[in-house]
C-alpha cells in the first residue's frame, strides 16, 4: 500500500517573526537579516556558508553580525522547528528552512536538493520498536538519499 507524499506549504519571514515574537524573542536587525538569508535558500546551507553571506553588505561595507549571533539564531530557529538539520550525503549536517511540523526529506545525493514531506511511513515501525523495546521513544528523522529529477541520467527513450 503507497501512502501519498505532501510537501508542506513554505514559510515567509513574517510568519518566521511571529513564531520568534510567540516565543518571547526579539526581532532585532541581525535577527531579521539572518531570517531573510536563511530563506534565500532552496538547498541545504551551513551556518558557515550563513556566515560567510552575511559578512558583506552588497554595499561592500563589512557587516557587524557575529558568527555566534548567527549561530545563536540558527539553533533558535531550529529549536522552533522553523528550520530542520538534515544529514548531507557526506555525512555533514546543513539546515533547511520548514514550516513547522513533522516532516522527513528526500535528499539529492549529486546536487543536495532537498524535498520535506509530512507523510510518516514509519509510525508502525515506531509503535513496534516501543512494544518491543520499552523505549519511551519522543522522535525520529528519516531522510531518503536518491537523485533527483534533474540529476538523473537521460534514458534511452527521452
Amino acid at each position: 500500500m503507497s501512502q501519498s507524499v505532501t510537501t508542506p506549504e513554505p514559510i515567509t519571514a513574517s510568519h518566521i517573526r511571529t513564531i520568534l515574537s510567540q516565543h518571547g524573542y526579539r526581532i532585532t536587525s541581525p535577527r531579521q537579516r539572518i531570517v531573510e538569508q536563511a530563506l534565500l535558500h532552496d538547498r541545504p546551507f551551513t551556518a558557515e556558508q550563513l556566515v560567510a553571506e552575511l559578512r558583506n553588505h552588497e554595499d561592500g561595507s563589512e557587516s557587524n553580525i557575529g558568527r555566534a549571533t548567527i549561530y545563536r539564531t540558527l539553533e533558535i530557529l531550529a529549536s522552533m522547528d522553523v528550520l530542520s538539520r538534515v544529514i548531507q550525503p557526506g555525512g555533514h549536517a546543513a539546515y533547511v528552512v520548514d514550516a513547522p511540523g513533522h516532516r522527513h526529506h528526500l535528499v539529492c545525493s549529486q546536487c543536495s536538493a532537498t524535498v520535506a514531506f509530512t507523510s510518516c511511513p514509519i509510525d508502525e515501525l515506531v509503535q513496534d520498536l516501543i512494544a518491543d523495546t520499552q523505549f519511551q521513544i519522543h522522535d525520529h528523522m528519516l531522510e531518503v538519499f536518491g537523485l533527483c529529477p534533474e540529476c538523473q541520467p537521460p534514458t534511452n527513450g527521452t
